[in-house]
Parts: C-alpha cells; structure tokens; sequence
C-alpha cells in the first residue's frame, strides 16, 4: 500500500503554530511560498525536499523562524517513515569521512573514547560508523524503514523509530547528537528534553543544523538552499542557544561545520534546487571530474551544550 496523498486525508489542512522556542503567538511574514505541493512523499520523503512551499514567519517575540502555518505531525511522519534516499546513502564513505573530521575538530569538547553515544535520526547509519572510528560505542535512531534496513546490513545498532517512541532508560548515553534533525522535529523542545532524559548527569548535546543567520543566507534570501519543505525551523546561533536554556541545556561552543562530498552529487543537488545552469554543467561534467571528493562549507553550524 502507498502512502496517501494529503488531498485523501482528513489532515490535509496547514494549521497555525507557535513559536517552537518561545510559544509567541505573534509573527511576522518572511517569505512567501511559490510552490503548490500536498504529497507528504514529495514534502517530506528525501532529505533534500522542496523549495518554495512553505510561509516562513518570525516571531516578533524571540525572533525565531519557522515554517507557520503548517501539517500536522502525523503527516509529516507519515513522509519521513516512506523516506527512500538511496541517492543520500550513496555518498556514505564521504560522510563518514566529514563526520569523523567534525569529531576531531570538537574533541576538546566531547566526551572521550569509550563513551556511549546516540544519534538521533541517524539515516543509514554513516555517523555511526564514524563514531565507532572514534572510539564510541554508537547507537542510532532513524524513522525510515528503508534506511534502517539498510544499517543493520552493516551491522550498525539503529532502532526504528522517532525521538517520542523508544526502548532506551533514562541516563543511558553520555552524548546524545542531533545531526541536521532538529529543524525536522516538529516539537523542538520536546525532542530537547527527551535528549536531556536520555543523558548521564555530565551529559553532552551536539546540534549540528543549517544556519540562517550567516551572511550566505541573508545574501539568499529565500532562496537560502537549506529553506526546504523538510525543515520546519530555521535556526541561528541565538535561537539555538534560547531553545537549549529552555530545555535545561547551556551552549559551550558553536562553529562551523565542514564537509565532503563528491563534485558530481552537489551539481546534482545545485540542478535539483534549480541553481541556473547546475542541470547542464551536471550532464557536461565528465565521470572522473564528478567523482572527485569537494570539501565545502555551506552555512551550516555545529553546536556543543552540556546540561546546566
């Protein structure tokens, strides 16, 4: 059985949200959408999602931006859990390799080798293995059955399922990370507490998210290339440090965070976001030139908290 569009449900109307930092009633428009989709498989089913569907708003309490109004949960859900990124997962030895970088330049502030370590909408697992390289004993989280499948052939400990349901006791893990998900989580704050049960006393938060506070995004506007169906917040390094002092959490540090991917996939992601040009230098370029590993910085933000 498929998954249903929103136009074949009873939840197929947006609906008014709070501030997801500060509950604020009162907003502002931000942009406006210029895209009409209702199929939760297209908003919601690949990491890379859609431009140009969402009403951005600010909140003119804390300033935090977000998508409002919105679906409800269960139809966001309902496309995460049919999520089939094989496109994604096809990148893996490189993100492994930007994920063990990232755990290097953050060590001062990690926990050490030997720690047990959660990740929390893990995909197909590629930070796990990284985590392992490190030293960790890694766990993962991932709501999409095909990814999950996909990490358990390899042997990684990925448990199906969302921040809400799990099987893991209180205090378990001395790091729970968050990469590129809580602009997913349709309760923020929520998902925040849950990662605050789930650590050990001298527990560490690692959020890595995309960051529409540099001067790439302002320069962007709404065409920020992290301004997708698929995240639902857009946070900076001030609204990232209000959600964690609401949430118990104090931020230690905040810096940028690179990766590598091959030349090949980000022209595809460039002609995918309608980048003019992208689609034909994709088709151009020729196979050894789209094979070669780009480091790059594209205005994303890791930030380490510690329980406070």
């Amino acid at each position: 059985m498929g998954v249903a569009k929103l136009s074949d449900t009873v939840a197929a109307k947006k609906l008014p949200v709070e501030c997801p930092v500060c509950d604020g009633k009162k907003s502002a428009i931000l942009y406006e959408p210029w895209v009409d989709i209702d199929d939760p498989v297209q908003l919601y089913g690949a990491a890379s999602g859609v431009q140009g569907t969402q009403t951005l708003v600010t909140c003119t309490d804390c300033g935090m931006i977000f998508e409002n109004p919105r679906y409800p949960e269960s139809v966001i859900i309902q496309g995460y859990m049919s999520s089939d990124e094989a496109g994604h997962d096809s990148q893996r030895s490189m993100r492994v390799a930007s994920f063990y970088n990232a755990l290097k330049a953050n060590r001062a502030n990690l926990p050490k080798p030997g720690a047990k370590v959660l990740d929390i909408g893990t995909a197909g697992g590629a930070y796990l293995e990284a985590a392992a390289k490190f030293g960790y004993d890694a766990w993962g989280m991932e709501p999409s059955q095909m990814l999950v499948a996909e990490g358990k052939k390899r042997g990684l400990k990925i448990e199906q399922g969302t921040i809400d349901k799990h099987k893991f006791e209180p205090g378990t893990f001395d790091m729970v990370s968050l990469w590129d998900v809580l602009e997913h989580v349709v309760d923020a704050k929520a998902c925040l507490r849950e990662c605050r049960r789930l650590l050990k006393p001298d527990g560490t938060l690692l959020i890595n998210y995309p960051d529409i506070g540099t001067w790439q995004a302002k320069m962007a506007g709404k065409k920020f290339w992290w301004i997708l169906s698929v995240h639902i917040h857009h946070f900076d390094h001030k609204s990232i440090e209000e959600i964690c002092k609401r949430t118990g959490f104090k931020v230690i540090a905040q810096k940028p965070y690179w990766q590598t991917l091959e030349f090949g996939y980000l022209e595809g992601m460039a002609a995918h976001l309608k980048v003019p040009l992208a689609g034909l230098a994709h088709k151009l370029t020729p196979g050894f030139i789209q094979r070669i590993p780009l480091p790059y910085y594209a205005s994303q933000t890791t930030a380490i908290a510690r329980l406070s």
